[in-house]
């Protein structure tokens, strides 16, 4: 049975104002011993704004986290981040590692792998309420209770449990809500087998394809970024020129293999690569690198009411343009932007990104 974590996030030590013993202190010192930590007294006197993240707490206190106010202390918070992350619920992480990547490009900061790794495109705030599992009352105002989802092996390798344990749409839906918050603890093998028997017992009664995690743990499709996540494993291997040039055969069968194969191929490679490490971090992890959700609408990069560019366009512009982009940016960042398109886009700032989308136009 999953054990479900109760998180007391008030009781962690996350940034360097929690850190008491030091122990934090004492890594990064070696790293760069010139950084300077922001006093107690102007640490107080910052408000929720200038911070990558604040929790509100089951008990209404708020807890601010992670000072991004200057280049120093924007350092420190990516350096903790990257320590202490996984100590925090997975929405936390994302909505940190957001803020912590746009005041690290703002402070010309290097990002770390996980804040890096982690940044979603966009939240809407810092602000992250601490919770526990939704809960669905019935008419006698009695709590479902949830110990059977916790089951993950007998509802990912027998269906008729599923059916079972899913018996209504309410407890489908409760499912795909369990699923889409603690898939990143259920064991990998097992999260496909569990996101089809949502899926499927949701067509059986009559409800709408579940999207999100179950729909995409459940695709038969590739994902359209697939390339660019092995281009970089590649990158990583750098002194293991025999595994980068099995990952490059292996991703050039990739069409002779379902989609769940070439995941199940990729994760065992990852797990002799010693790849797996980077999960949740600078890499996402072999299924979620490899499924995708069936026929996804174009994702767009850049958008406004006079110009838009989606991913497959910057692709094209960076290959048909290159030496134009190289003349505003210089050759090593358009290298860059061709082995990871999306990613290098991002980290620009917003007046370079609309010098792009204007060369993608033909207005320079």
């Amino acid at each position: 049975m999953l054990e479900i974590l109760m998180f007391k996030l008030a009781n962690q030590v996350l940034d360097i104002h929690d850190d008491i013993t030091h122990e934090g202190i004492k890594k990064v010192a070696k790293i760069n011993p010139q950084i300077t930590v922001m006093s107690e007294e102007d640490y107080g006197k910052l408000d929720e704004t200038q911070f990558a993240l604040s929790i509100i707490t089951k008990q209404a206190h708020v807890l601010n986290k992670f000072p991004i106010v200057d280049h120093d202390s924007t350092w420190l918070s990516n350096q903790y981040f990257d320590m202490n992350h996984k100590k925090l619920p997975l929405e936390a992480q994302k909505t940190a590692a957001y803020h912590i990547k746009k005041a690290c490009d703002r402070f010309k900061v290097a990002a770390t792998g996980a804040v890096a790794g982690m940044a979603p495109e966009t939240v809407s705030s810092n602000i992250y309420v601490e919770g526990d599992l939704p809960s669905v009352k019935t008419a006698s105002v009695k709590e479902v209770d949830l110990s059977e989802f916790a089951q993950i092996e007998k509802i990912a390798s027998n269906y008729t449990s599923a059916q079972y344990i899913m018996s209504t749409p309410a407890r489908v839906k409760l499912a795909e809500q369990y699923f889409n918050d603690y898939c990143s603890k259920m064991p990998f093998e097992l999260r496909r087998g569990y996101a089809q028997s949502i899926q499927k017992r949701a067509h059986e009664l009559g409800m709408q394809k579940c999207a999100g995690m179950v729909g995409q743990y459940s695709s038969d499709s590739y994902s359209a970024h697939l390339d660019a996540h092995i281009e970089k494993r590649a990158s990583l291997l750098e002194g293991k020129p025999i595994m980068r040039q099995f990952l490059k055969k292996m991703a050039g069968i990739k069409d002779t293999l379902s989609p769940q194969e070439f995941a199940q191929t990729l994760f065992a490679f990852d797990k002799r690569a010693g790849l797996t490490k980077y999960y949740d971090g600078y890499l996402t992890n072999a299924y979620e690198t490899t499924l995708g959700l069936e026929n996804p609408s174009p994702k767009y990069l850049y958008k406004t009411a006079k110009a838009s560019m989606t991913e497959s366009d910057l692709k094209k512009l960076v290959h048909a343009k290159a030496d134009k982009l190289s003349s505003y940016f210089g050759k090593e960042v358009v290298n860059e932007m061709k082995k990871f398109p999306q990613i290098i886009f991002d980290s620009l700032p917003m007046d370079h990104k609309e010098i792009v989308v204007r060369i993608a136009n033909g207005e320079l």
